[in-house]
């Protein structure tokens, strides 16, 4: 079997079974809101823990992030924001992946031009994980270069990024 190249952004019906979880780090000087993505694993038929790390590393590497070890990079305005939908731009030509319920304060957070940190964890998790669990898992994770991210805002209407 060959694999697809890893500059390919993953199709809609990977992007649609990874988990997404929003949250706001306040600081005394200014706020920014966070987007975590994870994969709760193999789900379908043809879907190994394998596939799923490299769809995630497609992922993360169609949305340009870096190693979590390192500053992360500006990877350009992303955030797409209409009336009450927000989604992520991940660089597929057809598609975008909608972030589920945000907060309203997380949503005013981007809508003021605050920056947002996306982190992607690379190897799943499953969605059940509680706050323990995950903080954990993503301590083993960065502990072994799995975790990546980037700083992203919300593009303003009808702007496009280059590829």
């Amino acid at each position: 079997m060959t694999m697809p190249g890893l500059d390919i952004p993953p199709g809609p019906g990977f992007v649609s079974s990874v988990a997404a979880a929003t949250g706001i780090h306040h600081t005394p000087a200014y706020d920014i809101a966070q987007l975590l993505i994870t994969h709760p694993g193999p789900r379908r038929t043809n879907e190994t823990t394998e596939t799923v790390e490299d769809g995630m590393r497609r992922l993360a590497i169609s949305l340009h992030l870096g190693p979590g070890a390192q500053t992360p990079p500006v990877i350009g305005p992303r955030i797409l924001m209409w009336r009450e939908a927000i989604a992520l731009d991940y660089g597929h030509d057809q598609y975008v992946m909608t972030i589920p319920s945000p907060s309203q304060e997380w949503v005013q957070v981007i809508g003021n031009g605050a920056l947002c940190r996306v982190c992607l964890v690379l190897t799943p998790i499953a969605i059940t994980a509680d706050q323990e669990a995950t903080d954990k898992h993503l301590r083993e994770c960065f502990s072994r270069g799995a975790v990546l991210w980037g700083t992203t805002y919300a593009r303003r209407r009808f702007e496009r990024i280059g590829t």
